[in-house]
């Protein structure tokens, strides 16, 4: 818990984005009162940051010059690095610009921080995406830290690069780095880009007469699923309890089929509901088990205690109130 005191500033990169915005909420809410994120765009910003220990600074974080004013200015003693482009279905027709945005803010963080603030701890958020493809023989099994990289996207190519820049910069210039691999987290403020936002929202515009089915890509994956208000806290738990210089996957542990999480969605509708398969959800590419072992993290003393259920009837909520 933060020292009233003696505030220590903590930068939260992304912080107006979906998992930034509840990651600002858990710390104030544990007592920190020097918090600082970053914001670039014209969209409004979360409620979160109206509150007077949150400082916003709008920053385009590709711009080196614009990052090392930053760190100077903040002189952050923790980082969380959550700023990336994350839209994995959409990777291959933005692949450059997600390419570009995502390794090279973390450069220009990674470089800033040895230039200005040193000492500070930095939790660079990787993605489960980085496992990729999973071997035959490694098939079907949960999947722990030491399972080796196949990304079969530009986004998971682009986590994979930030993933070993930051174990670079630990090695070279003796960063106080820490990465986790988060898999699926859910929960609210989260866009259509994904599926469990995607397919609530099409629930509640069947309920209200604006389409007559729901359309899905493929059902028989299987996922792994934290809400988000869970898995923020576990970055907050390697943040205080971590190993420098390790990582850390991020997930329940427990997996479930894409069909089971839409018909457990479709229970909390009043309306029997049309499924149809559409052709253009369908990824180039996808990974048919993808299941977290988070054996190291569950030994820092994290483990989610949201049902998935009570997550899913809160997403479907916000999308009633939306729509």
């Amino acid at each position: 818990m933060a020292n009233d005191a003696l505030p220590l500033p903590i930068l939260v990169t992304g912080g107006t984005g979906f998992a930034g915005r509840h990651l600002l909420q858990t710390l104030l809410d544990a007592g920190y009162t020097n918090l600082h994120t970053t914001h670039f765009g014209s969209q409004s910003l979360p409620e979160v940051c109206q509150s007077e220990y949150v400082s916003v600074h709008k920053v385009n974080l590709t711009v080196p010059t614009e990052v090392n004013e930053l760190i100077k200015r903040v002189s952050p003693s923790q980082i969380y690095h959550l700023a990336s482009f994350a839209a994995v279905g959409k990777s291959f027709e933005q692949a450059e610009h997600i390419i570009n945005n995502n390794v090279m803010l973390q450069l220009h963080l990674l470089n800033a921080v040895k230039e200005f603030a040193a000492a500070a701890k930095i939790l660079i958020i990787g993605s489960a995406e980085e496992y990729g493809r999973v071997p035959k023989e490694l098939q079907g099994r949960k999947i722990d830290e030491s399972f080796p990289f196949n990304p079969i996207n530009p986004y998971a190519v682009t986590k994979v690069t930030q993933d070993l820049l930051a174990q670079a910069f630990y090695f070279s210039y003796k960063l106080q780095i820490l990465r986790v691999r988060p898999f699926n987290h859910i929960g609210e403020g989260q866009t259509i880009d994904f599926v469990i936002p995607a397919f609530a929202s099409q629930i509640v515009a069947v309920e209200q007469g604006k389409q007559p089915a729901i359309q899905v890509g493929n059902l028989s994956s299987v996922r792994d699923f934290t809400d988000v208000r869970d898995m923020v806290r576990a970055y907050v738990t390697v943040m205080e309890k971590g190993t420098v210089g390790d990582v850390y996957n991020i997930g329940s542990g427990k997996g479930w089929k894409i069909q089971e999480v839409l018909d457990m969605l479709l229970a909390h509708s009043s309306q029997k509901i049309t499924v149809e398969v559409d052709q253009s959800r369908l990824r180039p590419s996808d990974v048919e088990y993808f299941v977290a072992d988070a054996t190291k993290i569950q030994e820092l003393g994290w483990s989610p205690q949201v049902p998935l259920t009570e997550t899913l009837e809160m997403i479907l909520n916000e999308w009633r109130k939306k729509i």
